[in-house]
């Protein structure tokens, strides 16, 4: 599952996150977003500057088919964790609080580690 800030990071930091996602990842997997944070990357898109911009070529990444949007509801970050906790996913996040939060359901995360590879942390 692919949280708001992650999504950003291929434009911001020129990081194939599909591509790292697939090496790091020895199981079966589809990545998922869930309509919370494709409503977030909407607003987000409105803006100018890097972030406008890097919202804006994340929609278009999911626009494509990198990801399949799933539907959620209420406050994203609580969404996530309980899916997460539920279905047992793996989460793609930046946030610390978010990590932290699912480190704390026993949930894998996958993170930026040097601002030029993803690690699971």
């Amino acid at each position: 599952m692919l949280d708001t800030n992650f999504l950003l990071l291929p434009l911001q930091f020129k990081i194939n996150i599909f591509g790292q996602i697939e090496g790091l990842l020895e199981i079966p997997h589809g990545m998922v977003v869930p309509s919370g944070v494709v409503g977030e990357l909407k607003a987000i898109s409105h803006g100018k500057g890097k972030d406008g911009a890097a919202a804006r070529f994340a929609l278009g990444l999911i626009g494509k088919g990198k990801a399949r949007v799933v539907p959620s509801t209420g406050n994203v970050d609580d969404w996530i964790v309980e899916y997460a906790v539920k279905e047992g996913a793996i989460v793609a996040t930046n946030d610390m609080l978010l990590r932290n939060r699912l480190k704390k359901g026993g949930v894998k995360v996958i993170a930026m580690r040097s601002r030029a590879r993803l690690a699971v942390v």
